[in-house]
């Protein structure tokens, strides 16, 4: 019996992205269901959608993106339409605490989570406690609680904390990959190197994609034909029927 092939799919994201949260919360309920889950490796990437953004928080959510050109109306319906979505996965927003601030530490939190084996924990509870309990993700110790708290070793985190170049070229390295990828917002999802997935799609879209790659990876033995009526009359190596 063959070796199963496993299937690798690699998530850029953004810790203040909404989609990402939800995206991400969409694709963990696929695979959970899907029957080869167990074959299914996941592992997050870093991208920023604002570079620029302050080290620490200086305005709330709605000045920020006012700031930014963002209709207040337009806010709103997107708020709302967020918080619908999320109701459905068991995600509730708290839009008023999110605090924008930069989140380069909290991706070099993700790449020490990644060398630890504890990285899709870290990315949840970062997901978690940013969009519905206002965590602050240019407060160093503050971040630093959250992230040992989901399983980061505390000699780590403290690392990343008091040296601002530690893991600093792991997240340099996967925002110049997008960029060659041509990956210009997040989520984005890559199956096996070769596909891409824009977006936090529905879950089918996910269903779907994962077992066609899985498929490709892993394809079925050809299995004899069942013959249906009587053996009718043939021509083959030896000449033909009579």
């Amino acid at each position: 019996m063959s070796e199963t092939t496993r299937l690798g799919i690699d998530v850029w994201l953004d810790v203040a992205c909404p989609w990402c949260a939800l995206g991400e919360r969409r694709l963990d309920s696929v695979i959970e269901k899907l029957p080869f889950g167990d074959a299914v490796d996941v592992r997050f990437h870093s991208y920023q959608l604002d570079p620029n953004a302050p080290d620490r928080a200086t305005m709330t959510q709605s000045e920020y993106l006012a700031g930014r050109g963002l209709d207040p109306a337009r806010l709103e319906a997107s708020h709302q339409h967020l918080s619908a979505s999320g109701s459905e996965l068991g995600f509730e927003f708290d839009h008023d605490a999110v605090v924008p601030s930069n989140t380069w530490a909290a991706h070099r939190m993700i790449q020490a989570a990644a060398a630890e084996g504890v990285q899709a924990q870290v990315v949840e509870a970062l997901l978690v406690e940013y969009f519905q309990k206002g965590l602050d993700v240019g407060d160093l110790e503050a971040l630093k609680a959250v992230v040992v708290a989901a399983g980061l070793s505390e000699e780590v985190a403290q690392r990343v904390v008091s040296d601002p170049y530690a893991f600093d070229k792991e997240v340099k390295d996967d925002v110049a990959r997008a960029g060659q990828l041509g990956i210009q917002g997040v989520p984005f999802y890559v199956l096996d190197g070769r596909y891409g997935v824009s977006g936090a799609q529905p879950a089918e879209v996910f269903e779907q994609a994962l077992t066609q790659v899985y498929d490709e990876l892993n394809p079925k033995p050809v299995q004899p034909l069942n013959v249906v009526g009587a053996e009718g009359e043939t021509c083959g190596p030896d000449g033909c029927a009579v």
